[in-house]
């Protein structure tokens, strides 16, 4: 009898751990990353400092990983509703997703800061 509830109480230990564990784990990528991969921002941007790459063909292809360093969020939020331009030009792609995504995206863009420096090291 003693072995079977020892055998619980471990069981349920490593159930409660595990679980602690997973809960963090799902917290790494800020919602601002998920929005861009989610709203498919991916297909044509990379952003290799936080590990996203595109798989488009199309040469020129803007590594946004110091994005931040150019642009505020209010910027990015107007250029990706094409209220805004860039060098005379839209963005291609008008941003789909509400207000509040938008918010977020545009502030998660406005953090990414890696200097030339950073990006030569990787």
């Amino acid at each position: 009898m003693k072995n079977i509830i020892s055998f619980f109480f471990l069981i349920s230990f490593i159930g409660i751990v595990y679980g602690f564990t997973n809960l963090d784990s799902q917290d790494d990528d800020p919602a601002g990353k998920q929005i861009f991969v989610d709203s498919k921002c991916v297909s044509c941007h990379s952003i290799e400092a936080v590990g996203l790459t595109t798989k488009s063909k199309k040469k020129n292809i803007p590594d946004l990983s110091d994005v931040g360093t150019r642009h505020n969020a209010d910027f990015i939020m107007k250029f990706v509703t094409k209220q805004e331009t860039l060098n005379d030009a839209q963005h291609p792609m008008a941003f789909k997703g509400s207000d509040e995504e938008l918010l977020t995206l545009a502030k998660w863009l406005e953090s990414l800061k890696v200097s030339e420096e950073e990006k030569k090291v990787e």
